[in-house]
């Protein structure tokens, strides 16, 4: 059963806001620098470089997740077709979606779509304090290709 449906630009627009302040959190939880910006401001900031045309930004793609024709959750990826390489901004499950394998079905679909347009590599970024993630990727084959590290040395 299809779960991946393209969004429109009216959706993006709700779900480019949701995913600033959503952002804006993971980047509190995952900084470990001085800065003076708020979180909020950073994540607005680092959306519009990646999306200078929001909706209309070559290459990026945008869906909504489906399960029982209500929306659960989105998907934004940016294939670069030249490289045969797809990166994968997000894949956010509402949190009563979650640990139902709704993430797994989704990425298998995903998978597919990308085998058809003929890409080669699927590669992603998650944070090290994501486990479920962490295992979702583990378990479907993903591999590591490099760790960013810290220590905390005074507060």
């Amino acid at each position: 059963m299809k779960q991946l449906i393209p969004m429109n630009e009216v959706e993006y627009d709700t779900y480019i806001k949701d995913k600033t302040e959503r952002y804006a959190l993971t980047l509190e939880e995952n900084t470990f620098e001085m800065i003076s910006e708020t979180a909020f401001v950073r994540a607005e900031k680092a959306i519009k470089g990646y999306l200078p045309n929001g909706f209309n930004t070559e290459n990026h793609e945008f869906y909504n997740i489906l399960e029982n024709e209500k929306v659960v959750g989105y998907v934004w990826i940016k294939i670069v077709k030249e490289n045969k390489s797809a990166f994968l901004y997000e894949i956010y499950l509402k949190e009563e979606f979650r640990s139902k394998g709704i993430g797994k079905k989704v990425m298998t679909e995903l998978e597919s779509l990308l085998a058809v347009r003929k890409i080669a590599f699927f590669k992603l970024h998650v944070f090290g304090n994501n486990e479920h993630a962490l295992n979702l990727y583990n378990n479907l084959g993903f591999r590591v290709a490099g760790i960013n590290m810290y220590k905390e040395i005074d507060k």
